[in-house]
């Protein structure tokens, strides 16, 4: 491997031009690329990549039900959450124990393999309020037409798509189907990103070939990617530590119980009286969208910290009855919401869209195009010299990348920097997934959550509505950050989201 591995560094030397041309899109059983060229904007830099063999090695031993096969294509994916996006891999590490629990209960009901918990690392980044720019939603990214149809209901004020449970019995359930459909689980995982439409089409054109590597040019570029980053992930999610990668912050899933909702409630007020917060409420209930249930509710289950139900119950009555009223709600000189409709000087109106908008809450980081991963093997460094005062935070600010992802780029065991050491920072703005999540359309790019520091307070703005727009944002660290002591916001008030 050594001797393999000179020679590799020899002939990139001679050549960069020449070696780089060796790195082919198309799926090979090369195991040999040891050495990753780094273009920069005046220099070459050559790094490792992963072992190639110990990958094929490891990947053989998780096979289960679904194939996991080991390619130049699935090589480049695992590069990138090795060295570009370490963050990503940490952090799925780190949400883990919030879902596969439940992932693995529901998977093994309906007897599927228990690699597809993997599914929604991909999809939604184990985040269950995602919202892509096409509008799928939830740990599993469902379109509201194929949520319907799996009975994942959608309306102004609740959205089952985001509904842990709801939404990983339906994932299952469509995923049963697709395998039903094409007997293959590749395709199966290609159909549930493209639609079975497409996987058709690309079979037909493939010569009627079941197979996911042989109809890989006839598919659209996102779902070519789509089962290597399976691949990949499934061996991150198994192998992060054999590279460095560890999980810090582990978060650990809140003991709940259920009061069942048959009217109209007032969340603040039921928040204010019972002890628990609207973070909590926000975080055990990612489908709710507004800060109230309407009076059309129905045998709602909302889920509460079961440390605070006992003290819950001893005044359930005096709560329920206070939260259970049916009034107004202020939110402009000109302007209420009553029962959950909108009166403008006295005339009902049409709710509008800045109130009811979809808000991108996506934590998802994965490439769209394996030609892009592959490609990102030519990305340009940037060396930052630490000055006086610096911190990381500080400077992974200033070029839009994770503190973690610095550390791993440089070597650095702790967070203490010096004035004078020099710091790569690698280009981070490969389109992917992630930044087109950001998006949420052309026309307002300064809405992307990652790089938006503050939140100018529109009509109709609560601190719930705030912190649904902006991913990981909670309702506590919203009033925290901003002094502010109650639920209260006015217009033209500037908040800020950091």
């Amino acid at each position: 491997m050594k001797i393999v591995k000179i020679l590799l560094q020899l002939s990139l030397v001679c050549s960069l031009e020449n070696a780089l041309a060796q790195i082919s899109v198309a799926p090979s059983n090369d195991s040999t690329v040891v050495v990753e060229a780094i273009a920069t904007a005046d220099t070459i830099e050559y790094i490792n990549t992963v072992d190639g063999y110990a990958v094929q090695d490891r990947l053989a031993k998780l096979q289960g039900t679904i194939p996991l096969p080991y390619n130049q294509t699935v090589h480049g994916f695992i590069d990138f959450f090795v060295f570009r996006k370490p963050s990503y891999t940490k952090l799925m590490l780190e949400r883990q124990e919030l879902f596969f629990p439940l992932f693995e209960e529901k998977l093994a009901k309906y007897g599927m393999p228990q690699e597809l918990k993997y599914l929604s690392v991909v999809e939604s980044g184990l985040n269950p309020k995602a919202l892509s720019r096409v509008k799928a939603a939830g740990l599993w990214q469902f379109m509201k037409p194929t949520g319907r149809e799996f009975g994942l209901n959608t309306d102004a004020y609740i959205d089952d798509r985001m509904n842990i449970e709801k939404s990983t019995d339906a994932a299952c359930r469509y995923l049963s189907q697709l395998y039903r459909i094409f007997g293959d689980w590749h395709l199966a995982l290609a159909a549930y990103n493209t639609g079975p439409g497409n996987v058709r089409r690309a079979i037909k054109k493939s010569g009627g070939v079941y197979d996911f590597w042989t109809i890989y040019r006839f598919l659209p570029k996102e779902t070519r990617s789509y089962v290597p980053q399976f691949i990949a992930l499934s061996y991150m999610m198994n192998h992060a530590n054999e590279h460095g990668i560890y999980g810090e912050n582990f978060e650990k899933p809140i003991p709940t119980q259920t009061v069942v909702i048959d009217s109209f409630l007032d969340l603040t007020t039921f928040s204010n009286l019972s002890g628990v917060s609207l973070d909590d409420i926000q975080k055990l209930n990612p489908q709710i969208q507004k800060e109230i249930l309407p009076a059309t509710t129905k045998g709602f289950e909302l889920k509460i910290p079961a440390a605070q139900f006992e003290a819950f119950t001893a005044n359930r009555k005096m709560i329920m009855d206070s939260a259970s009223k049916s009034h107004s709600i202020i939110f402009s000189t000109e302007s209420v919401i009553v029962d959950g409709v909108l009166y403008k000087n006295g005339e009902k109106q049409k709710m509008p869209s800045d109130i009811i908008e979809d808000i991108n809450t996506s934590g998802k980081i994965l490439a769209s195009d394996p030609e892009e991963v592959l490609k990102s093997k030519k990305v340009r460094k940037k060396t930052y010299i630490v000055r006086r005062g610096d911190n990381l935070s500080q400077i992974a600010d200033k070029f839009n990348v994770d503190v973690y992802d610095i550390k791993k780029w440089n070597n650095l065991s702790s967070s203490k920097i010096n004035s004078g050491l020099k710091l790569k920072i690698f280009d981070d703005n490969i389109e992917t997934p992630s930044t087109k999540l950001a998006k949420r359309n052309s026309e307002k790019p300064d809405k992307d959550p990652k790089t938006k520091k503050y939140h100018v307070v529109q009509k109709g703005d609560t601190l719930w509505s705030i912190a649904q727009q902006y991913g990981g944002l909670s309702i506590d660290k919203l009033r925290k950050i901003n002094g502010l002591k109650g639920n209260t916001v006015k217009a033209g008030q500037k908040l800020k989201l950091a």
